[in-house]
């Protein structure tokens, strides 16, 4: 048995500081924007973000008027209505260190939150989306997994609860392109922060089918399926991390029931994670799937830990 690992050739070994030239925050007016603020203010004093662009999703909505008044009303009534929420996004963020930051534009669009998200996404060439998610909402997670399946850019969901800081962050690894992504990610980031960093990688691994074992002969396989793993792991960090190998740790987690989102989240409540960075799948089919089964799914679990997922 032996776990295959991505291997390329002229691979770049250094990681860059991370860095982020435009970035895109979806803001609700509700209390799940406290968070995002908080967050935002860590992350624009932690790394270099150029462009800042603040949005506001107004629900569409038909004004019950003669033909030949509804187009004037609807023009005023928005003028009137965006300068409202204008004011009241640069209220909200006046008592916000990010507030200092020169490069702030603020936007309001009207329509369904995910179309709107993704259309100023496009137009602003966001290489970072960051969206808010209420605790007691009762569709967590669906927005986030959507703009996951269709958003170009990278994607940070930032729960209600989280705190807003970076001092241990998880990868969960697969052995993938999409988790090489992730590494790498990871450690442009703690190389931008000035505080220590910790970084775990973690895999969850499920044995054969014993059936066909001897109950006294289960030990031993489940001992050659965690050695193989961490093996496995010694390849991957000793190509992709290079000379960082030594401060990253590396987990290995049996599957036994369940789906591996709930491991990936019970892992990183164990050891006091907070960011998940994890490769976000392409737009095929069959990627579709993929992401679905783990980071949709993560997303719609975690109400406590941010989750990076990486284009």
């Amino acid at each position: 048995m032996r776990t295959q690992v991505l291997k390329k050739k002229n691979e770049v070994r250094k990681s860059p500081a991370f860095t982020v030239r435009n970035l895109l925050a979806a803001l609700e007016l509700g209390s799940a924007d406290d968070a995002v603020l908080r967050y935002l203010d860590f992350l624009t004093a932690a790394v270099p973000v150029k462009n800042i662009r603040l949005l506001h999703v107004l629900p569409t909505f038909e004004l019950f008027q003669s033909p030949v008044n509804r187009e004037a009303a609807a023009v005023m009534g928005h003028l009137k209505l965006n300068k409202t929420i204008t004011a009241e996004m640069q209220r909200r963020i006046a008592l916000h260190p990010m507030s200092q930051h020169s490069e702030i534009a603020f936007d309001i669009r009207e329509g369904k939150p995910l179309h709107a998200l993704l259309e100023e996404a496009t137009h602003f060439r966001s290489d970072l989306t960051v969206i808010g998610q209420r605790s007691e909402a009762s569709d967590h997670g669906i927005l986030a997994a959507n703009l996951a399946r269709k958003a170009k850019g990278n994607i940070l969901i930032v729960p209600e609860q989280a705190p807003a800081q970076i001092k241990h962050i998880i990868v969960p690894v697969d052995f993938s392109p999409y988790s090489v992504k992730a590494l790498k990610l990871a450690m442009s980031l703690r190389k931008t922060i000035k505080d220590p960093v910790r970084i775990t990688c973690m895999n969850v691994f499920e044995l054969p089918n014993l059936n066909v074992y001897l109950v006294e002969k289960i030990e031993d396989v489940r001992r050659i399926v965690r050695d193989d793993r961490l093996a496995a792991f010694q390849l991957f960090l000793g190509q992709f991390a290079d000379k960082d190998i030594k401060d990253i740790h590396t987990e290995v987690v049996e599957r036994q029931f369940g789906g591996i989102a709930g491991y990936i989240h019970e892992f990183a409540e164990k050891v006091s994670g907070d960011l998940i960075i994890m490769g976000a799948k392409g737009h095929s089919e069959v990627e579709r799937l993929l992401l679905g089964s783990v980071a949709e799914r993560l997303m719609g679990l975690d109400y406590n830990i941010p989750v990076l997922l990486v284009r």
